[in-house]
């Protein structure tokens, strides 16, 4: 069995996405062409909602995915921003 098959092709779009997403924000990072916490942030944001512009979802269930997407990708870059040294405002 696929992972496609075990949680449809839906959700495998979503899981494809957020590790895309992540690799992306995190060689801006290296690269320097994000450097504030907020910069990043409103990027993840734009990314994600572009994504799910695509798809005809009711509100309330996309809003759960796009906070479900949002919160693993800034789980996924908690260590890397503070490798990273990332600006914050206070």
């Amino acid at each position: 069995m696929k992972i496609a098959e075990y949680c449809g092709n839906f959700e495998l779009s979503i899981i494809q996405f957020i590790y895309s997403l992540t690799d992306e924000v995190n060689e801006k990072i290296k690269k320097r062409k994000l450097f504030y916490k907020e910069q990043i942030i409103r990027y993840i944001q734009k990314c994600i909602d572009s994504f799910f512009i695509q798809h005809n979802l009711k509100a309330a269930l996309l809003q759960a995915y796009k906070n479900d997407v949002f919160n693993t990708i800034m789980f996924k870059l908690k260590n890397i921003l503070k490798e990273n040294h990332i600006f914050q405002c206070i």
